[in-house]
């Protein structure tokens, strides 16, 4: 007999919706039933398949739900209480499925999450047009952080991360055409992890927008760059005048995920990139592009994009067996 309770809190686990009380139950159920579990089992399977063949840019609908306590998400992986070892005995395999890039994994403590953002601290990002010289901190072009607006809600608690303009503080660019936010964030504890060469990073946003159907199309801006310490500590010192491109050790890029104007939902976009040995930071950069080829048409002010939900995931993957 189908269990249709027990189908919404598997749903709700592979979704990232699930709540602390919801989990509590989950947990147990799984413990105590061996028909919940082989339930668990046949639906973290096919939703890892279908995660690993979806379209990025595949629109997110929100539901109606009431915010959490201090608007803030529940259920973070670095804040989880974690599950008694029964079982994570059981399950290891199974949330390293829905949870990991759509690939298993070898176990739960592989994968890390570095960084989850919902702009509900109140920090608001400084728009210098730099790169952040220390992480904890966004900064970039002209952003502001923003409640609810235009028909569009903030995916988590009450604020979202409004992109304004492609240029910075008492600056203007006139022939810019993407306004991005950086964040900085320190890897030198995943030393061990990055060293074998199976590290690898996750970016994943989401973006929402509502402008006029004549300035676009828009387009998604994740990237990030994989540094080495000298770099970091010499622009700290000052004495860095170069592009971070230019002394990069890696680097990867998702722009083309075109954003669709419809406010009542918001749309994924995802970037991953293969750690090098000898990182020991990483630049997030996430940002809207103006793709119009209007002529000499303006395309440095936006206004009316949204991103939420920032997510930054560490996880060892498996080799790829060539041929």
């Amino acid at each position: 007999m189908k269990d249709d309770h027990l189908d919404h809190l598997i749903g709700a686990h592979l979704d990232g919706s699930i709540t602390r009380e919801q989990h509590g139950e989950l947990e147990q159920r799984l413990l105590h039933s061996a028909s919940d579990r082989a339930r668990f089992w046949q639906e973290a399977q096919t939703h890892a398949m279908l995660h690993a063949h979806s379209q990025a840019a595949a629109p997110i609908p929100l539901a109606p739900q009431p915010p959490p306590p201090q608007g803030r998400s529940l259920f973070r992986m670095g804040q989880w209480r974690p599950l008694t070892a029964a079982a994570a005995g059981l399950l290891i395999g199974l949330f390293s499925a829905s949870l990991v890039f759509g690939v298993v994994v070898p176990s739960l403590r592989t994968r890390v999450e570095l960084l989850h953002e919902d702009f509900e601290s109140g920090a608001k990002p400084a728009v210098n047009g730099q790169i952040p010289l220390a992480p904890g901190a966004w900064s970039g072009d002209l952003t502001e952080l923003s409640e609810a607006r235009g028909g569009i809600t903030p995916v988590d608690g009450r604020h979202m991360l409004r992109f304004l303009r492609a240029d910075s503080e008492g600056q203007t660019l006139p022939n810019s055409f993407s306004s991005d936010c950086f964040r900085l964030i320190d890897l030198r504890s995943y030393q061990k992890e990055i060293a074998s060469g199976k590290a690898m990073v996750r970016l994943s946003a989401l973006f929402n927008g509502d402008p006029e159907p004549a300035d676009g199309p828009f387009a998604c801006v994740l990237k990030l760059y994989a540094l080495d310490s000298a770099l970091v500590e010499e622009r700290q010192a000052g004495t860095f005048t170069r592009s971070i491109r230019e002394r990069m050790l890696a680097n990867s890029s998702t722009t083309r995920v075109r954003l669709d104007s419809i406010p009542q939902s918001w749309q994924r976009a995802d970037n991953e990139l293969r750690l090098p040995a000898g990182t020991t930071y990483l630049v997030v950069q996430i940002g809207v592009t103006n793709e119009s080829k209007q002529p000499h048409a303006r395309r440095d002010s936006f206004g009316a994009h949204y991103v939420d939900r920032v997510q930054v995931v560490l996880a060892q993957i498996p080799e790829i067996t060539l041929p």
